[in-house]
């Protein structure tokens, strides 16, 4: 049982890869055969493994059809937005007493990283930088089930990679987004829980950004 869980997890880590890096473009189908032949796993791994990516809103399951990637609408994007701008406050809040001066200073140094990436139109940097700052507060909330559902919705949709071709304005709306990212570590070094959790919703996770990541 627990070889077949973690061929299950193998197989779910490898597709789910491949959807948000853009291997697998929105609406193609999944051929299951050829993920058997690649990964040299049987065909139930397989199966479980996109029946979950399925329920978790990545792909879709067409009976008789098999499954496609799921395409990221403005809509989807925008409700996605507004669940997350509240829930990623939630955590901040939660964690404003628990960050440490090393936290902070982490915080501070990723924000420098991601504005040379912005410069430098290193855009898949910039994206593990900023997830990997978001997490540094998120991982300080104490609330496990509030970072797994953070983490699966952000899955949904947060791209780890930007063309500068999908916006006109992106390194604007990038080095916007950077500054957002001063205002939230500023804020957390005042332990301004309110305010912090206030920004986040409202600001930081508006819904005019959420273009961004249709695709």
């Amino acid at each position: 049982m627990n070889s077949v869980i973690s061929l299950k997890k193998y197989v779910y880590k490898y597709i789910s890869q491949k959807i948000q890096d853009g291997t697998l473009a929105p609406n193609q189908k999944i051929n299951e055969q050829q993920i058997c032949d690649e990964l040299q796993v049987s065909r139930t791994p397989v199966r479980e493994a996109l029946i979950q990516l399925s329920c978790e809103g990545l792909l879709v399951n067409e009976p008789r059809k098999g499954f496609r990637v799921k395409p990221m609408t403005l809509e989807d994007a925008k409700n996605i937005y507004i669940i997350i701008g509240t829930l990623d406050a939630l955590a901040a809040s939660l964690a404003t007493n628990n960050m440490s001066k090393e936290d902070l200073d982490k915080m501070d140094k990723l924000v420098e990283d991601m504005e040379d990436a912005i410069n430098n139109n290193q855009y898949s940097d910039y994206y593990r930088l900023q997830l990997e700052f978001h997490n540094t507060y998120l991982d300080k909330c104490n609330n496990n089930e509030l970072i797994d559902m953070l983490n699966l919705l952000k899955m949904r949709f947060l791209r780890q990679d930007y063309s500068p071709e999908s916006d006109e304005n992106l390194f604007e709306t990038l080095r916007e987004a950077n500054s957002h990212h001063r205002t939230i570590i500023e804020l957390f070094k005042d332990k301004k829980s309110k305010e912090l959790e206030q920004f986040l919703k409202e600001i930081h996770w508006d819904i005019e950004y959420a273009a961004l990541d249709v695709f």
